[in-house]
């Protein structure tokens, strides 16, 4: 009957939007996020407008934990973001949380992310306990990258000035960019979330492979054993890129929410699955309307805008970085797609939200498809 041997959970496997979760990786791909490095153009554009502080702070906080950025992971995940009570947290939650932590937790968790550096690189190296510069320094050398021994050292023997960097950096990313960016991409990452979900059934590389298009890395292979739960966060920012967390019992990995929706999104969506609004189709009332949409239709360029637009809300100037085209011509495209009803404007803290209004391309498919039935006594 064969042999007796200890069982292993199947691993719990599921899709959720966590905006701590997505502010982790929205800075890693900020640090990251330097001509050239084929990162999503708002990324590139954003840190591009970071002030020399910020990008300072930004540096230094992903650069002395090793190139998986371990450090920056430690204080959201302190937070549980995947817990059921945290369902739905906000960012202000997760400050304030971060605020009620004592300095000595950062020295803690800086201090777990460096041992999580020597576990990698099968390092062997004691934790020192004291205000010794020098063990401090042996101890943080193998996980330094773009951070040097004289930046990080006083951070660790003095942990209240890394907790007011820590937090500074997590407000400025948030009130400078990407607030107001998640904010306008939320109905699509709540798609997306939706979409996801249909495909859960299967082994996690297969879910991995359908979510992110790509293979489970031999690396996240070998963790599995390590966790208990894998969670799939959609991201409007990752691109073609794979980006993770593992931090035992669990792993998140991130996926393109604007290419699931491409891929997998075309569908109706269930009852209850949120992001598609439902009410009574409109109709064309005459043909001026109807050629007036067409026209608004006829431009490459205004094709690639509702492309863009259909996979969720976005503001102009992001239009205009990930299309590369000029601040006006994004403008009088934007005007003639509003104009035709198209496109609706949404105004919020100075900035104007663009999207698709599916109710108007659903009146002039519907006005199409009557001129190509046959009419009454046609012959055919």
């Amino acid at each position: 009957m064969g042999e007796l041997v200890p069982g292993t959970p199947a691993l719990h496997v599921e899709t959720r939007l966590s905006v701590p979760l997505d502010l982790v990786s929205v800075c890693s791909l900020l640090y990251r996020a330097v001509p050239g490095s084929g990162l999503e153009p708002w990324l590139v554009a954003t840190r591009r407008e970071l002030t020399a502080a910020t990008v300072a702070d930004l540096d230094l906080l992903h650069g002395f934990s090793g190139r998986l950025l371990y450090y920056m992971e430690e204080p959201v995940m302190a937070f549980r973001p995947l817990a059921t009570e945290r369902d739905g947290a906000t960012f202000e939650d997760l400050v304030a949380f971060l605020a009620s932590l004592p300095p000595e937790m950062y020295r803690a968790m800086a201090v777990h992310a460096v041992e999580r550096v020597h576990r990698d690189l099968d390092v062997v190296l004691p934790t020192p306990t004291g205000p010794d510069a020098g063990a401090w320094q042996e101890f943080v050398g193998p996980a330094l990258t773009t951070a040097t021994v004289e930046e990080v050292v006083p951070l660790l023997i003095e942990p209240a000035v890394l907790r007011d960097k820590t937090i500074r950096l997590y407000r400025a990313i948030w009130e400078g960019h990407y607030g107001a960016a998640i904010a306008g991409h939320r109905p699509m990452l709540e798609r997306a979330t939706a979409v996801a979900r249909r495909s859960l059934d299967g082994g996690v590389g297969q879910v991995f492979s359908t979510l992110t298009g790509h293979r489970l890395p031999s690396t996240l292979a070998a963790d599995l054993g390590r966790v208990k739960r894998v969670v799939f966060c959609p991201s409007a920012t990752v691109g073609a890129f794979v980006s993770y967390i593992v931090y035992p019992p669990d792993m998140v990995a991130f996926f393109s929410a604007p290419a699931i929706l491409s891929r997998l999104g075309t569908g109706p969506l269930t009852p209850g699955e949120p992001g598609e609004a439902v009410g009574p189709v409109e109709e064309v009332e005459d043909d001026r309307e109807l050629l007036e949409a067409l026209r608004a239709l006829a431009d490459p360029t205004r094709l690639r805008i509702v492309d863009l637009l259909g996979a969720g809300e976005r503001y102009a100037q992001e239009i205009v970085g990930r299309l590369g085209i000029a601040q006006s011509a994004a403008s009088r495209h934007l005007a003639q797609l509003e104009r035709a009803g198209l496109v609706t404007v949404r105004p919020a803290r100075g900035v104007k939200y663009y999207a698709v209004d599916r109710a108007r391309f659903g009146a002039v498919s519907q006005a199409l498809l009557r001129r190509g039935r046959p009419v009454d006594g046609a012959v055919s």
